[in-house]
């Protein structure tokens, strides 16, 4: 009974959200300033000012972890693009993965054959959040990059702590076994694409589970990479 009315009022939640965002004019993705329609970015021009580019000569991109091919991202986990992925991650601002995965779009690998995949979610935390928003990015960036997707070719196996309740050492404690891969990705070159880089954890979970499966590469590309401290 608590489950299913919690459900209702999150629904109900979303709708009002989405029906606000019809009332109103377009804001900024980040700092909620009014931006003209015509403004390609989704960010203000002060807020795009800001974003936290991700200069590899000053933060040093982490070791390549075992089974990546590659990984990039664009940003840092900081500044307008941290407040823009906190909406889009938990607050259904799920029109966002349009600004967010044009974000991506100058680091997709040029690899024939390259087949797009989320990090997926938990079948327990997909029905509690109603979306994956890693899936929601594969979905863009294969719009606008016009690549194949699949979203059920990687699937998790078990559920897990969230990420951001997790100390460093627990998230590198992350076994291969949480995922599993089909053989849709066999004899293919795979661009896996999640929200945040940590501590690579996740991605080599993944990465292990795709190699087993037969993928060829597993490039790894997420919007931002959080500094290590």
């Amino acid at each position: 009974m608590v489950a299913a009315f919690r459900s209702v009022l999150q629904l109900f939640a979303a709708s009002l959200r989405r029906l606000w965002g019809l009332l109103l004019p377009p804001s900024c993705i980040s700092c909620h300033a009014y931006l003209p329609a015509t403004e390609p970015t989704g960010f203000c021009p002060s807020c795009y000012a800001n974003l936290p580019w991700w200069n590899t000569s000053h933060v040093l991109k982490p070791p390549l972890l075992a089974a990546l091919t590659s990984f990039a991202a664009p940003c840092l986990y900081q500044g307008p693009l941290r407040h823009a992925l906190l909406r889009f991650k938990f607050q259904d601002h799920t029109h966002l993965s349009t600004p967010l995965a044009k974000l991506l779009v100058p680091l997709v690998p040029n690899t024939p054959n390259l087949l797009i995949i989320p990090v997926p979610s938990h079948p327990t935390r997909l029905r509690a959040r109603r979306y994956n928003h890693a899936a929601l990015l594969a979905q863009k960036l294969a719009e606008i990059t016009h690549l194949p997707v699949h979203l059920t070719a990687l699937k998790r196996l078990r559920k897990a702590i969230p990420q951001n309740r997790k100390t460093r050492a627990q998230r590198l404690q992350l076994p291969g076994t949480h995922f599993s891969a089909t053989s849709a990705v066999s004899g293919r070159p795979v661009l896996l694409i999640d929200d945040i880089f940590t501590t690579g954890a996740t991605a080599k979970a993944c990465a292990l589970a795709l190699r087993r499966a037969g993928a060829t590469q597993v490039h790894t590309l997420t919007l931002a990479y959080t500094k290590p401290e």
